[in-house]
């Protein structure tokens, strides 16, 4: 029987906030390998924005979702970490076609995110070219597959993975690993109609340059690949942030989403507040807005002008003079469009 789980963590608004999201995401492990690195990749996603998703285990399942089921997400997240056996995204064989049902999800225009270091490793066996009708072709936008770290780079692995300075600001710039290096990362080279967003790198790596994620996005389609594991990346902070930006990056730039929003609220805190507050906003485009506070009465009694970047953004506000009492907000976009409307407690 599928094993399906609806992870909702749930923190207490006094200290925390709310967490919210639009969007209806699968995370499906196909990791049967270290399930350790499952465990964190899950608790990073649990402590982002992205707090409340369906949950599809393959290894216990046998199984990836049918092609019925997953046409009730907005976006997929297929997570491998560091398997490269008996993965559910090549069908548990070697067929280089691939995941027929994730195919046809990710021909709707839905996102999908691949995660995972040897994920190619399975059908490809190695460094090899990929051709039309290929998974790792026709989906993941990828001409070849290179280099691995450590099996290739005489068993050093990889220091660093930078952002490519082509690719969009809103992913971290630099990120290293709990470890000295990373083992096992895929370095492809992307066709023309596929944007790279990370290259290894390092000093004097003999890799350094060779990519590792992308994204592939044409016309009703958006698939972003990442062939590194993010549960190795060197802190809790690091990872759930590189999460936290992938995903609201890849809802923000896929087609086909009925309900993706410029902005997605993520929390506010704390509430009840005595001496200021935080509203934590992701953004999906760089924009001015204005922020302003309403007492029980209607009447504005603060009004602030901000700028939002893409990506998370913490806006910090004072209300330290404001006296005792329940208070509305507003965050309104320059275009006049609100952004986001909430209350909080002035202790």
């Amino acid at each position: 029987m599928n094993k399906l789980y609806t992870i909702s963590i749930l923190f207490c608004l006094m200290v925390l906030g709310t967490k919210s999201h639009a969007q209806n995401i699968l995370v499906v492990n196909d990791n049967d390998n270290i399930t350790y690195n499952t465990d964190t990749f899950l608790s990073d996603l649990n402590h982002a924005i992205y707090s409340s998703y369906t949950y599809w285990s393959a290894p216990d399942s046998g199984s990836g979702p049918t092609a019925a089921y997953l046409a009730g997400f907005d976006m997929v997240v297929w997570y491998c970490s560091t398997d490269g056996a008996g993965l559910q995204i090549w069908e548990g064989g070697t067929s280089p076609t691939g995941n027929s049902d994730l195919i046809n999800f990710a021909a709707t225009g839905k996102p999908v995110w691949v995660i995972g270091s040897d994920v190619l490793y399975q059908v490809h066996g190695g460094l090899d070219t990929m051709v039309a009708g290929n998974f790792a072709y026709d989906i993941m936008g990828l001409a070849s597959y290179n280099v691995q770290s450590y099996a290739n780079d005489g068993g050093t692995g990889c220091p660093s993975v930078d952002r490519i300075v082509t690719a969009p600001s809103v992913f971290p710039s630099t990120l290293r690993w709990i470890f000295p290096t990373a083992w096992y990362i895929d370095g492809c080279m992307p066709l023309a109609s596929t944007m790279p967003i990370y290259e290894m790198s390092g000093p004097s790596y003999i890799f350094n340059g060779r990519q590792c994620m992308f994204h592939h996005k044409e016309p009703g389609f958006s698939v972003m690949s990442t062939l590194f594991d993010p549960s190795l990346i060197d802190s809790f902070a690091h990872r759930t942030d590189f999460i936290e930006r992938s995903v609201t990056y890849l809802l923000g730039a896929s087609v086909g989403v009925s309900n993706v929003n410029p902005s997605t609220t993520t929390s506010l805190y704390p509430n009840p507040a005595s001496t200021g507050f935080t509203l934590a906003i992701s953004s999906a485009k760089s924009t001015g807005a204005t922020l302003e506070l309403f007492n029980v009465l209607g009447r504005r009694v603060q009004h602030t002008n901000v700028t939002l970047e893409i990506g998370m953004n913490k806006i910090q506000t004072s209300v330290g003079d404001l006296v005792t009492g329940v208070y509305s907000l507003k965050l309104t976009g320059a275009n006049g469009v609100p952004i986001y409307t909430g209350s909080f407690s002035k202790q």
